[in-house]
């Protein structure tokens, strides 16, 4: 009778330990890893991620961490736009191998959109919203869109051209991309895969496939409702009851830190419908895929806007990104409590990270150059210098054919300018052989910009004033972001070496059981896994 009065107290306190530990539950025996789920807090740096668990202001995640690898120095992407960096998450590559530098670039080689491939050669790559059939509507443009594959919204009359086997054809996102990512890999072995992202043209993350017109087909399951969406009636009417106050047609969900948060919050609901084994609307069971996720907005958004970002000096978050924080913490937390629910907990690895951080964290040193009437005039003293270029806290420039090979006088210009009195935030130049042998060589490389311009810190390109950070460039705050990898089956640890984020993709296909190198992007950049990752097996 006491013996079993004594296993009964056991059993007990065994029961009160799984609630008290909500990730963490003792395994009788190694269970294998079936799934992987890849979050990308975009913005999210490893400092506010080691401040959210020292505060208390992010339960969920610490929780993840007591079981897990957290890696305290992990690098994103140069530049560190949103694309490159999520493409290298899924790819296994820089840009100078995936051939996408930002979310706006261009291509000596396409036609323009609507040319028919006649003309002269070179072409704008937008990879936003202005792809939309309709940017303004959340499912841009495609009422089916939301219900199915969101790049249904992708207008093919707005993408560039380009000559296949003698026909003129539209190029599509996931063919833009010059290497295969892991959707490609896992769906072409079977396996189910799914991703949730701000734009229809998040289509590339697909990778290359089928040249025939249309959405890519590796991503089984993709939902992208438009960030660039305005806040109307609509819109909003979509995200769930209530929002009346937000109503604001000249401004989109990205524009507001409240509306951010329930833009996010409606792919988070997506999200769970796939962790319960259905598709995105929760309508089809399907099953839980095997790779599947989704990236925030809200941490972003907060960074960003004059009443965010960091109390100066330091980087003390200020009470709208602690709110936004806490938010995507309760949102994880809802996600490990349906993988429990469902008993996938033990059998799915999720990794944390981030597309980019903002800078600079110490708003005080924020400087706004502006793109149109300092930067753009600048670049053009020579004469008709500038073909393309994109700016945010970096400067990718393409220049007119007249001028692609006179780059350093065109790099003199801007410094003579600058010394003149005309500040143009300049840093440092990457040019000639140094450009090369990091992002490609312009001579050879139909999208490798001719120079890339550094600013100083906190020096932003822009033609309105109503930000304080920004991302893109190659700045310890850009780049610095948060990356966790956590099981119940992995013990905690600190990995305090250096790491980057191309080392999520091979990691994936290592934890699902496939060769990290069926990624091209991994052959050709000599890509390894994530270090210091021991599951029980």
């Amino acid at each position: 009778m006491r013996a079993h009065r004594l296993f009964a107290r056991l059993a007990a306190l065994l029961a009160v330990l799984r609630l008290l530990v909500p990730f963490a539950y003792a395994q009788t025996a190694p269970v294998p890893i079936r799934h992987v789920l890849l979050i990308s807090v975009d913005g999210l740096h490893q400092e506010d991620l080691a401040q959210c668990i020292a505060a208390g202001t992010c339960p969920h995640l610490a929780a993840l961490a007591r079981h897990g690898v957290t890696y305290t120095d992990a690098m994103t992407t140069r530049p560190s736009d949103s694309f490159p960096g999520m493409i290298a998450q899924v790819s296994g590559g820089t840009p100078r191998v995936t051939g996408v530098y930002y979310d706006h670039t261009f291509d000596r080689a396409l036609y323009p959109a609507g040319s028919d491939c006649h003309g002269p050669r070179g072409a704008v790559v937008r990879l936003t919203g202005k792809l939309d059939l309709n940017e303004a509507r959340l499912d841009g443009g495609a009422p089916h869109g939301l219900a199915g594959n969101s790049a249904a919204a992708i207008d093919p009359q707005r993408l560039p051209e380009r000559l296949w086997h003698g026909h003129c054809a539209p190029l599509w996102p996931h063919n833009y991309l010059r290497v295969n990512t892991v959707f490609g890999v896992l769906h072409a072995h079977g396996l189910r895969t799914a991703w949730i992202d701000k734009h229809p043209a998040y289509d590339i993350l697909n990778g290359p496939g089928r040249p025939d017109a249309g959405p890519g087909r590796n991503i089984d399951d993709f939902y992208a409702p438009e960030v660039h969406a305005v806040l109307s009636r609509a819109n909003l009417a979509l995200t769930g009851p209530g929002g009346a106050r937000l109503i604001n047609p000249r401004h989109a969900f990205q524009d507001s830190t409240v509306a951010i948060q329930r833009y996010d919050r409606l792919k988070v609901r997506a999200l769970i419908h796939e962790i319960d084994g259905f598709d995105h609307t929760g309508t089809r069971r399907v099953g839980t895929p095997a790779l599947f996720g989704m990236d925030f907005q809200a941490v972003n958004v907060a960074q960003k806007r004059p009443l965010g970002g960091y109390r100066a000096p330091g980087a003390v978050p200020s009470a709208k990104l602690t709110a936004a924080i806490e938010f995507v913490d309760r949102s994880i937390g809802r996600m490990v409590a349906a993988l429990r629910r469902r008993g996938l907990a033990a059998s799915t690895v999720l990794i944390v990270s981030a597309k980019s951080g903002n800078t600079p964290m110490n708003r005080a040193a924020t400087k706004i150059i502006s793109d149109r009437k300092v930067l753009t005039p600048a670049l053009n003293k020579l004469g008709a210098v500038d073909q393309f270029h994109v700016a945010d806290d970096v400067l990718l420039e393409w220049l007119t054919p007249a001028y692609r090979g006179r780059v350093p006088q065109v790099i003199a210009s801007l410094i003579a300018q600058q010394a003149a009195g005309t500040d143009l935030g300049i840093g440092k130049f990457y040019s000639g052989p140094e450009l090369a042998a990091l992002f490609g060589n312009p001579r050879t490389d139909s999208r490798a910009p001719d120079f890339i311009l550094e600013p100083r810190a906190g020096v932003i390109y822009a033609n309105h004033v109503d930000k304080i950070a920004e991302h893109g460039g190659f700045h310890q705050d850009d780049r610095h972001v948060a990356l966790l990898v956590a099981n119940p089956q992995l013990k905690r640890r600190t990995f305090f070496g250096a790491v980057r984020t191309v080392q999520i993709a091979p990691t994936i296909l290592r934890l699902l059981g496939l060769r990290p190198r069926l990624l091209q992007a991994v052959r050709l950049e000599g890509t390894r896994p994530l270090p210091a990752l021991t599951l029980r097996r």
